[in-house]
């Protein structure tokens, strides 16, 4: 014996026509011009070359920065494959040898630095 709502859900099931994708039209193209627009910007994104710097005075403010746990950002040499400069990386000076810096996990050889200060 069924109850009242038993046979309502029955009907609706029975009844019922899915829309499929339409549904999902609108998320889509919500997220799809979300994302393009941040492509968008982060190519629009122009990164000015820094002053360059002596590699005396890069060693000074890393181990500096090592050694007072101080956030630095710092600016490659290297080009992009577009030839634009790329973005500074931003971090903490996690470990550092002869000739290697670990910022923030990522491993940059000293001389592949073009500029490095330090942010409050």
């Amino acid at each position: 014996m069924s109850s009242e709502f038993d046979k309502r859900v029955e009907e609706f099931f029975r009844t019922y026509q899915d829309r499929g994708m339409k549904k999902w039209a609108g998320f889509y193209l919500s997220d799809h011009t979300t994302k393009i627009n941040q492509d968008k910007k982060r190519r629009d994104t122009v990164y000015v070359k820094k002053k360059t710097m002596s590699q005396k005075d890069i060693r000074a403010i890393l181990l500096k920065s090592f050694g007072e746990h101080r956030k630095v950002s710092v600016q490659l040499k290297d080009l992009s494959i577009d030839n634009d400069l790329q973005a500074d990386i931003v971090g903490f000076v996690d470990g550092y040898q002869e000739d290697t810096v670990i910022i923030s996990g990522n491993l940059v050889l000293i001389e592949d630095i073009n500029h490095i200060e330090f942010i409050e």
